[in-house]
């Protein structure tokens, strides 16, 4: 740690060229994939670069993305990454490019935070600062590995952190159609931050008692713009795409992953009661919905509890709605991995503690893939043990989630003269 905070001292070395470092190790990511893939049995290359870029190319010979099976992403995506019809590694680079984007976007929100700090401890902030960013996100070998791999959430993460900063400075109404134009476009899973963006929008806060805080709410006019706004984008793309490719394109899009009951093994302990369940679709349903009641119900409470710092409230949202859902894979891990450099620095607990809490965070997820390797590659019946996995990797998750709220400690405004 010491070694990292020495190395970041330099304020013009980090942010010009740490980047570039940062670069150029995706991109030796990116042209290993080749050796690793010519290689070894199990690729480097996710499965789903292979999904994106075979849509791709049914795009560009006047075809459907949805004409690949398991294209369940926009077509947008497909759009974007034509040129990997000539170029097979442009996918990977620009997720890379993201990547540093991310960064980048980083460094912008956190100047509110630098602006609201007392002058004497701004420069000591801003290492710290600078620090969680090279350590959670740059230097990490998750972050890295996924976009190098071909995976797009990268372009999620960026989206999400843009609709942060377009929310900090003011621009509500370009951040609701960021919000749904663009993130829930790429992803669905942005929709709970709807929530805590209408109360921040909102003089609730402001408000002693229950009547005034109702009505403050009632009147909130700004956060019904936002989420009509959020909603309204969102539904014109979607439109938009329903013309060019149809019912498919919703079916695909949009309906299978209100309906998705994911048999195949997961983080989640879902997936067992599912395969259980698999002869009775009645009982199935119930348990692929019931998933979202407690979903729902952290959403909205976190919401409550903490929409005054959003960065801390997604993040901690995010970890609940990753955590808790019927279907979890590493690539969703990113979803709330990219705010962790934002609230880093308010996590006021032990290196002991922390440390703790990672080595549990990546055991529990180490027995899961013990377990799934033995069950996929050796022949063995482990398949409860999964389950028992996954079990574990949910409480743990709980544990963690407990910890980082209970430790929490937000910026306090300097008070003015």
């Amino acid at each position: 740690m010491q070694c990292v905070r020495s190395f970041v001292k330099n304020e013009t070395f980090n942010r010009n060229k740490i980047l570039l470092v940062a670069f150029v190790a995706r991109i030796i990511l990116v042209f290993y994939a080749h050796i690793h893939d010519y290689l070894f049995k199990v690729n480097f290359t996710d499965i789903d670069y292979h999904v994106f870029s075979d849509a791709a190319k049914h795009v560009s010979n006047g075809g459907s993305p949805f004409d690949r099976a398991t294209y369940r992403y926009t077509p947008a995506l497909a759009w974007i990454l034509l040129p990997v019809v000539h170029f097979p590694d442009f996918g990977k680079i620009l997720f890379c490019i993201f990547d540093i984007l991310v960064a980048i976007l980083y460094f912008k929100i956190m100047e509110k935070d630098l602006n609201e700090t007392k002058s004497e401890t701004r420069e000591e902030m801003k290492d710290d600062q600078t620090m969680n960013v090279v350590i959670y996100w740059l230097a990490n070998p998750l972050t890295a590995i996924i976009s190098a791999r071909g995976n797009a959430e990268s372009i999620v993460a960026a989206v999400v952190l843009l609709n942060i900063v377009l929310l900090q400075k003011g621009y509500w109404k370009s951040a609701a159609l960021v919000h749904g134009a663009l993130a829930i476009q790429l992803k669905i899973y942005p929709l709970i931050y709807l929530p805590s963006v209408f109360l921040s929008l909102s003089t609730i806060g402001e408000q002693s008692c229950v009547v005034n805080k109702f009505k403050s709410l009632v009147s909130n006019w700004k956060g019904f713009a936002y989420m009509l706004v959020t909603l309204t984008s969102f539904a014109a793309v979607v439109l938009f795409f329903f013309q060019i490719y149809g019912q498919l394109f919703l079916d695909e899009y949009l309906i299978y992953h209100v309906k998705r009951r994911d048999l195949a093994h997961n983080f989640s302990p879902y997936f067992y009661l599912l395969y259980l369940y698999e002869a009775n679709p009645t009982m199935s349903q119930i348990i692929g919905l019931g998933a979202f009641i407690p979903q729902i119900v952290l959403i909205v409470f976190f919401a409550f509890k903490h929409y005054d710092d959003l960065p801390f409230c997604w993040f901690i949202t995010t970890f609940a709605f990753v955590t808790y859902n019927k279907v979890c894979t590493s690539q969703y891990f990113v979803w709330y991995i990219v705010l962790l450099p934002l609230l880093a620095h308010k996590i006021m607990m032990s290196r002991q503690l922390a440390l703790s809490l990672m080595a549990a965070w990546f055991a529990t997820q180490g027995i899961w893939l013990l377990a799934a390797y033995l069950f996929e590659f050796q022949g063995w019946n482990t398949f409860f043990l999964m389950f028992l996995a996954s079990c574990l990797f949910l409480i743990a998750n709980s544990f963690i989630l407990k910890q980082i709220i209970n430790h929490y400690v937000p910026i306090v405004k300097p008070k003015t003269d």
